[in-house]
């Protein structure tokens, strides 16, 4: 799966994050959101928690 800066992508806690850095060995620097849009984390995550990408910048 192609992941770029700034796709919205699902997770498989069923949390929504904004991918806002990407690093070498498919991690990422991303803004974890609630359902409701509500900020819950920044925090770093792995290419194995996401579950499929919702949205993709063009």
């Amino acid at each position: 799966m192609r992941i770029k800066q700034f796709d919205v992508v699902e997770l498989k806690d069923k949390n929504k994050a904004i991918i806002l850095k990407i690093y070498k060995g498919k991690k990422y620097c991303a803004e974890i959101v609630n359902d409701k849009g509500k900020t819950i984390d920044k925090k770093k995550i792995v290419n194995n928690q996401i579950d499929r990408v919702l949205y993709t910048k063009k």
